[in-house]
């Protein structure tokens, strides 16, 4: 089938959005490592702290323990997910089953944190690290740091010093998310796309006289 006039201009636009749209839909693991990593157990909850490189949609979530919970910061809870399980083995490390949950949009710039426990706050976790076996994080997750967090919300490092802890991974929480475009890129694509649907429009009018 052959578009015609202004609907080859449409098409053009169309199609060439839907392929920007695609590349926003890509999904993502925040935090990526080597299992099976330390087993370990703890009398309070774990959790990381980052800041997203740009917005970013989370769409599904790990955990150790069946309580998840985003904060803005290391004070505000922003949402609170109930992980199903499996919750991983000393022996086989995380399971990293990830469970679709409603999708939670994270801001570029942001600080933000992520903890889990079980509901009278003690937790299993999985360490990784340079005494342990590797972890990185994604590309678009940055000032990665690790801790405990108490059932009264106080977040403290695992690691002396402290500082230690952008190095050390407790797992713990982790999720998957999809990239939000920036508006800015579908408004460049659609100017893109404009002067080839516009000659391909002339073209056709001229056929047709």
């Amino acid at each position: 089938m052959k578009l015609q006039g202004p609907a080859r201009l449409v098409g053009s636009l169309a199609l060439l959005l839907s392929v920007v749209g695609a590349a926003g839909q890509g999904m993502f693991q925040a935090l990526s490592f080597t299992p099976p990593g330390a087993a370990g157990y703890s009398t309070k909850g774990v959790g990381w702290s980052f800041v997203p490189t740009s917005d970013l949609l989370v769409t599904a979530i790990y955990s150790s323990a069946p309580q998840v919970t985003f904060w803005q910061g290391t004070s505000a809870v922003i949402a609170t997910y109930e992980y199903t399980g499996p919750y991983g083995t000393v022996y086989g490390g995380p399971a990293t089953n990830f469970q679709s949950i409603l999708s939670l949009h994270l801001s570029a710039g942001q600080t933000y944190s992520i903890s889990t426990q079980f509901p009278d706050f003690n937790s299993q976790f999985f360490a990784f690290g340079p005494e342990f076996t590797p972890f990185s994080t994604s590309p678009y997750i940055s000032q990665f740091a690790s801790y405990y967090v108490s059932s009264s919300g106080e977040w403290t490092s695992p690691t002396t010093p402290p500082s230690d802890n952008a190095n050390c991974l407790l797992l713990g929480p982790n999720f998957r998310f999809d990239v939000i475009p920036e508006p800015g890129t579908f408004g460049l694509c659609a100017l893109a796309a404009l002067p080839a649907g516009w000659r391909a429009f002339r073209r056709r009018r001229c056929q047709c006289s």
